[in-house]
C-alpha cells in the first residue's frame, strides 16, 4: 500500500520543479532588473559607476546572510512557506524600488531584496533531493539552474522596452507585483514530501558541512564560478554602452548571452544523467569558460558579441548543476538544504565583493579590458580547487 502510495505521488515532482524554479527564477528578475537599467538611473540619480556596482553588492549582502538560516530551516521545517515568504518580501522591496530618490534608500532596499532572495537556492535544492531521485537529479537540477539565465534573458528582453514605455519606476513597480504573485501561487500549490523535515539537533547539518572536504572544496570552487557569471551580469551592459552602441543593442547581446545559459544547464544536466562524471564535466566546463570570457570581452562589433555572447551564456551556464548536485549528494537529502545554504553563502561573497571590485577598476582604469581579465581567472581557480574532491561516496 506505502508502495503504491509513493507511486501514485510521483508525476507531482514535475510540479514541484516548475514551481521551485519559477521561484529561483525570480530571485534573478529582481536581482537583474538594475543593470540594464544603471545607464539610464545613474544620471538621473547623480550616482558613480561604483554606486551602481555598489546596488548589486546591495543586494548579495542581503542574500548572503539568510543563506545559512534558511538551510536550516528549509531542513528541520520544510520548504513551502519559506519559499513563498521569500518571493513576497522580494516583491514588495523591488516594487518599492520604484520611488527611491538617491542611493542610500536604493541601497537599502536592494539589502532587503536580497535578504528575500537568500532564502531560495537552498529550499528549492532540498525539494528537488526529495522529489527526484538520483538517476532523474540532472536533468532537474538542470532545469532548475537554467534559472540564472533565464532571470538575464528576461531582463534584458523584458527591461529596455519597459523602460522605454512606462519608465525606470515602473519597471521595478510591475516586476515587484508579478514576483508578489509568484510567491501567493506557491504557498497554495506546493506541498510537502515526506521526507518534508529532519529530526535531530538544530546545527546537526554543520557537521556535515565542515566535517567534508569535498563539500568545502566544492563551495570554495563556486565562489570563482559565481565571480565571472555575476561579473558578466551587471557589467556586460554599461561595456556595450561604453563601445557606443544603444541599450536595445546590448539588450540583444544579452538575450543570445541568456539563451546560451539556458540551454546550457539543461543539456549539461541531462547528460550527466546518462554518463555520469558530474566532476569531471564540472572541471572541463570550468577550463572552457576562461578562454572564452576573454574572446567575448575583446569583441567590438554587434554581430560578434551576439555570437560570443551566447557561446558565453552556453559554457558559463553549463557547470551550475553538476555543481549543485555534488553539493547535494555529499550531504545526502537530511542536511540537502543545510549544506546547499551554507555553499551558496561562499558562493555569493563573489557576488557581492565582486560588482563593486570589477566597478572600482573601471573608475581606476577606464578600461573594460582590465575587468574581463578579471573575471576570467574566477573558473581557473575553480577548477583547481576541485582536483582533491573525491566522487567515489555520496550520499543518496
Amino acid at each position: 500500500m506505502e508502495q503504491n502510495q509513493t507511486d501514485a505521488i510521483q508525476p507531482y515532482r514535475w510540479m514541484v520543479l516548475a514551481l521551485t524554479s519559477a521561484c529561483f527564477l525570480f530571485t534573478f528578475i529582481v536581482r537583474f532588473t538594475w543593470p540594464p537599467l544603471i545607464p539610464v538611473v545613474v544620471p538621473i540619480l547623480k550616482m558613480n559607476m561604483s554606486d551602481a556596482g555598489a546596488f548589486m553588492s546591495a543586494f548579495y549582502l542581503g542574500y548572503v546572510i539568510t543563506q545559512i538560516p534558511a538551510g536550516i530551516l528549509g531542513d528541520r521545517f520544510g520548504v513551502r512557506l519559506l519559499l513563498a515568504g521569500s518571493l513576497v518580501l522580494e516583491g514588495i522591496t523591488t516594487f518599492a524600488m520604484g520611488s527611491i530618490d538617491g542611493y542610500g534608500a536604493g541601497f537599502a532596499l536592494r539589502v532587503a531584496t536580497g535578504l528575500g532572495a537568500g532564502a531560495v537556492y537552498a529550499a528549492a535544492s532540498r525539494a528537488l533531493m526529495e522529489w527526484f531521485p538520483p538517476k532523474e537529479r540532472g536533468t532537474a537540477f538542470g532545469i532548475l539552474l537554467c534559472a540564472p539565465s533565464a532571470g538575464i534573458l528576461v531582463s534584458s528582453m523584458a527591461v529596455p522596452p519597459l523602460n522605454t514605455a512606462f519608465g525606470w519606476d515602473s519597471v521595478f513597480q510591475i516586476v515587484g507585483i508579478a514576483t508578489i504573485v509568484v510567491g501567493i501561487a506557491v504557498y497554495f500549490m506546493l506541498r510537502a514530501s515526506q521526507q518534508a523535515k529532519t529530526s535531530g539537533g538544530v546545527f546537526d547539518g554543520f557537521k556535515v558541512v565542515f566535517g567534508n572536504k569535498n563539500i568545502l572544496f566544492t563551495a570554495m570552487a563556486g565562489f570563482f564560478l559565481m565571480w565571472v557569471e555575476l561579473g558578466t551580469a551587471t557589467w556586460t551592459f554599461a561595456h556595450i554602452k561604453k563601445l557606443g552602441f544603444s541599450l536595445g543593442m546590448a539588450g540583444t547581446v544579452m538575450t543570445f548571452y541568456g539563451v546560451g545559459g539556458l540551454l546550457g544547464p539543461f543539456v549539461s544536466g541531462w547528460i550527466s544523467d546518462r554518463i555520469g562524471h558530474r566532476k569531471q564535466l564540472l572541471m572541463i566546463s570550468l577550463l572552457v569558460i576562461a578562454p572564452v570570457t576573454v574572446i567575448f570581452g575583446s569583441q567590438t562589433t554587434i554581430t560578434s558579441l551576439t555570437i560570443w555572447g551566447f557561446i558565453f551564456g552556453f559554457t558559463s551556464y553549463v557547470a551550475n548543476p553538476h555543481l549543485t548536485i555534488l553539493i547535494s549528494e555529499f550531504a545526502g537529502k537530511q542536511f540537502a538544504a543545510t549544506a546547499n545554504g551554507t555553499s551558496n553563502f561562499f558562493f555569493q561573497m563573489a557576488s557581492m565583493i565582486g560588482p563593486w571590485i570589477l566597478g572600482w577598476s573601471l573608475d581606476v582604469t577606464g578600461n573594460f579590458t582590465v575587468v574581463w581579465w578579471l573575471m576570467a581567472a574566477g573558473p581557473v581557480l575553480a577548477a583547481l580547487l576541485l582536483i582533491p574532491v573525491n566522487t567515489a561516496n555520496v550520499a543518496d
